[in-house]
């Protein structure tokens, strides 16, 4: 099954699944004359709520044939900013795993939006980082580390096709290992 599929199925679940209260985060600033186009709100942004079962709460887990070849876990132990992270180990043979939040939205076309989170990772053979895609003129884009030194800020970003309805914004680890993320923000360009 692709990724694709695996994800649209995973938003369309989340798009039933009832929304939580607005996470307080300051909006970040944007330009003057994009301040009128209003940027998606995360929930959960910082994994504040414990795990709740497979995944974690407002966002949806999926991975390539088996979401058991990953274990999604809320971390106390360190995390960049608040209470908790969220990190990815593989314990399976699958190559990649997702954790994702959805909307649903035509405002963002023609925009450039950039996804960036704290990551924290060691000797990946793959990589981990912030994941974003539009469907709807199939844009996708990846910023992927193998280690990094401690906690580290990082960032991608991506240009919404005139053709977007959907904007998936998430993180990921590609190959074995244990990343951890935290602090995920979506901003305007």
């Amino acid at each position: 099954m692709s990724r694709a599929l695996i994800v649209s199925a995973a938003l369309l679940a989340a798009c039933a699944a009832p929304s939580g209260p607005a996470p307080s985060q300051a909006p970040a600033a944007r330009p003057a004359a994009a301040a009128a186009i209003a940027v998606p709100t995360l929930q959960n942004p910082g994994f504040e709520e414990p795990a709740a079962g497979e995944c974690v709460p407002r966002w949806q887990c999926s991975a390539h044939v088996s979401v058991a070849s990953y274990r999604f876990v809320v971390a106390s132990d360190a995390p960049a900013t608040g209470r908790g992270s969220l990190c990815i180990e593989r314990t399976g043979g699958e190559p990649w795993a997702l954790v994702t939040q959805g909307f649903h939205t035509t405002a963002l076309r023609g925009q450039r939006i950039r996804l960036s989170m704290a990551v924290r990772a060691q000797g990946l053979e793959g990589g981990a980082g912030p994941w974003v895609q539009s469907q709807g003129g199939r844009a996708h884009a990846a910023k992927l580390v193998k280690a990094t030194n401690g906690w580290e800020r990082v960032a991608v970003d991506l240009a919404v096709p005139a053709e977007s309805n959907l904007i998936v914004v998430g993180a990921t680890l590609e190959g074995p290992g244990r990343a951890c993320f935290d602090d995920v923000r979506l901003e305007l360009l």
